[in-house]
């Protein structure tokens, strides 16, 4: 038989005889009539159901063939010109992510990820599965590369979104990236030229919901300056409550203005030389400086961390110790330990003053050392902070401090699984350590029992590790 059955006669002696052929007779084509004829003693319906069968046995079915688009985020994904992090340093950044504590997973990944970013590497494709979750709500931690595979990976957002596929951020394209990239971004516009920043913000602020006005408004600490006064004052009747607080805080920020010489003079007063009487008790209990001039804090408020740094925020020693006719060694020497230093180190991490960044950070584990208090504040609040690792001097100091030395001791002695597990301080310790200072730490912590040691131990490997592969022409 030249000439198949074709699909349309197929389709019609299945309806027939799903149907029943009392209710839709069998057509027969005339080409097979004579076929029927010759087996004779079986039924026609019989003979034309398994010619039927044997020619679908040999059916194949044909796909047409197309060729899926590679979206577009793919490609991006590949076009990051960051080199992949080499397979020496990727081995142990699994390691890092595997074995440290699910509570701490977050942060310790975030910030060994920003350490290899810092070394001009990017992650391999094949870890972002494992590692995006950790590191996708810090701005820090995603190139091109990282957030190409976000685009791709996020289904809840539109596909190939442009605020995650662009290769770098320009003043054309900012308001299309993440909220942390615009942030940072318009900082680095403030440093520039505060007021090219300031009208880059008015084009887009009003268009924004009041959450990112108020980050956004945020942003514009950087450079402040009497100029700004119009655009801050315009704000006071915003729709929004955090935008119009933002507003009220920055503009008390802004030096000459009556709010800034209010509040300069609410914080030199907290600084006062004491009756003579009592300068040596306080000087025992550690309140007291070797020139007598102790902190005294207003009135406690309901949130008294929050109004000592909405106080000191925007300050200087220098210009504190101005207000107070002292001189700027004096307050240095009065600080106290905590929020006080973390506040007055805000306008020093923006302008990246480095060297007034350490002396705070240097007169903070002073008094950690003096006070007997525990490291782990401070360490955590440098891991969050410091833009780089400590100053090879400061970082000698913590390794030799009192405090840290008495921490390494108490873990040595530790008997209870309790006691044994690190604190932090070991692992803050190794992420805010300079590379140089890293042998030293880890020689510091070879007797320790690897459950204590382990995660820090895994970092500073890590840590050692990028800076013998770093690329060059950084």
């Amino acid at each position: 038989m030249s000439d198949p059955i074709s699909a349309q006669e197929l389709g019609r002696f299945r309806q027939a005889m799903f149907l029943g052929l009392a209710r839709q007779q069998l057509a027969v084509p005339e080409r097979l009539q004579s076929l029927i004829a010759a087996a004779s003693e079986r039924e026609p319906a019989l003979k034309v159901l398994a010619l039927a069968g044997q020619r679908q046995r040999f059916e194949r079915p044909t796909v047409e063939p197309r060729a899926e688009p590679v979206p577009e985020a793919a490609r991006r994904l590949h076009e990051d010109p960051r080199p992949i992090m080499p397979e020496a340093a990727r081995r142990l950044l699994l390691r890092l992510a595997n074995g440290v504590d699910k509570t701490l997973a977050d942060a310790v990944v975030c910030t060994a990820v920003r350490r290899a970013m810092r070394a001009g590497f990017r992650l391999h494709p094949f870890d972002l599965p494992r590692l995006i979750g950790h590191i996708k709500g810090d701005a820090r931690c995603l190139g091109l590369a990282e957030r190409a595979y976000l685009s791709l990976a996020d289904f809840s957002t539109k596909p190939d979104a442009p605020s995650l596929l662009h290769a770098e951020i320009t003043r054309e394209n900012w308001i299309e990236f993440p909220k942390g990239h615009r942030l940072t971004f318009l900082r680095e516009q403030r440093r520039k030229d505060p007021t090219a920043a300031r009208a880059l913000l008015e084009t887009v602020f009003k268009s924004e919901p009041a959450a990112m006005r108020a980050d956004l408004l945020g942003a514009m600490d950087v450079g402040l300056n009497t100029d700004d006064l119009p655009f801050l004052e315009s704000l006071t009747a915003d729709r929004s409550e955090s935008v119009r607080n933002v507003a009220l805080r920055l503009t008390a920020r802004v030096p000459g203005t009556p709010a800034f010489a209010t509040r300069l003079a609410e914080a030199s007063r907290c600084f006062v030389r004491p009756e003579s009487g009592l300068s040596g008790v306080l000087k025992r209990v550690g309140l007291a400086s070797s020139s007598q001039i102790v902190f005294k804090p207003p009135v406690a408020a309901a949130d008294h961390r929050a109004m000592l740094a909405g106080l000191f925020e925007g300050f200087s020693p220098a210009e504190i110790a101005r207000a107070a006719g002292l001189s700027t060694t004096e307050v240095m020497e009065a600080l106290p330990e905590g929020i006080v230093i973390e506040a007055l180190c805000d306008r020093p991490l923006r302008d990246r003053d480095d060297e007034s960044v350490a002396q705070l950070i240097a007169r903070r584990l002073a008094v950690i050392e003096a006070g007997q208090h525990s490291l782990v504040p401070m360490l955590a609040w440098l891991v969050n902070n410091l833009p780089g690792s400590l100053p090879a001097d400061i970082g000698t100091a913590l390794l030799s401090s009192g405090a840290w030395q008495a921490a390494l001791q108490r873990f040595k002695e530790a008997t209870a699984p309790a006691a044994m597990k690190d604190d932090c301080t070991l692992i803050w310790t190794a992420a805010v350590l300079p590379s140089e200072l890293l042998a030293t730490f880890q020689d510091a912590t070879a007797g320790l029992l690897p459950a204590t040691s382990r995660t820090a131990r895994d970092f500073a490997d890590f840590a050692l590790t990028l800076e013998t592969l770093q690329p060059r022409n950084r």
